[in-house]
């Protein structure tokens, strides 16, 4: 007898518990997604929000530059032109009516609720590349035509708006196709 080993219980240890994968039921798998589904609602209102005030404010700033007599720019204001003689760019009051309709179709892209409201189905925005395209206009015109950098600096800040409103309304498709994925991927364990 003194041979035979004494058997000992395998005791599992509370961090390999919290490695084992747990298996849900179906109320509690109901439960983590609405809470993922609420979360990313609550993530989608705050990233909208934040997406129309900086296209209202950007807005506001083209319809200044539109109305102001000198045409110059916000910037020219902020950081003079070393040569004050130097002329605005030239349609750039063509090219600002243009931005203009770029912050609506945005509006439009980041399917705003005011704008969804008014336009529900009576207008289909333009697609990302086209307005990259209108909005390249300016910024190109400036450089080609060599104008300070005050004024290029001004033509760029479209198409920097234009591509932060991309990323937002990605991150939102993203977050709403996870949340669908991860409905799709309901399982029954009946006895869990």
């Amino acid at each position: 007898m003194e041979n035979l080993r004494r058997r000992v219980p395998f005791k599992q240890s509370e961090d390999e518990l919290e490695d084992q994968e747990r298996i849900l039921d179906e109320q509690e798998q109901e439960t983590v997604v609405e809470k993922l589904r609420t979360a990313n609602a609550h993530a989608n209102t705050q990233y909208q929000f934040m997406i129309q005030v900086l296209l209202g404010l950007s807005m506001v700033a083209q319809i200044f530059y539109l109305f102001t007599p000198s045409k110059r720019t916000p910037l020219e204001n902020i950081f003079p032109v070393s040569s004050p003689s130097d002329s605005p760019l030239p349609l750039s009051t063509i090219l600002t009516l243009i931005y203009i309709g770029v912050h609506v179709n945005l509006l439009l892209l980041c399917r705003s609720p005011l704008f969804n409201l008014f336009f529900i189905e009576l207008v289909k925005p333009l697609p990302f590349d086209l307005t990259y395209a209108l909005s390249a206009v300016g910024p190109a015109l400036s450089l080609f035509l060599q104008k300070p950098w005050q004024t290029t600096v001004w033509w760029c800040f479209n198409p920097l708006i234009v591509f932060i409103t991309q990323t937002v309304v990605e991150a939102i498709e993203a977050g709403n196709n996870s949340v669908a994925e991860l409905e799709g991927m309901r399982y029954t364990a009946p006895g869990a």
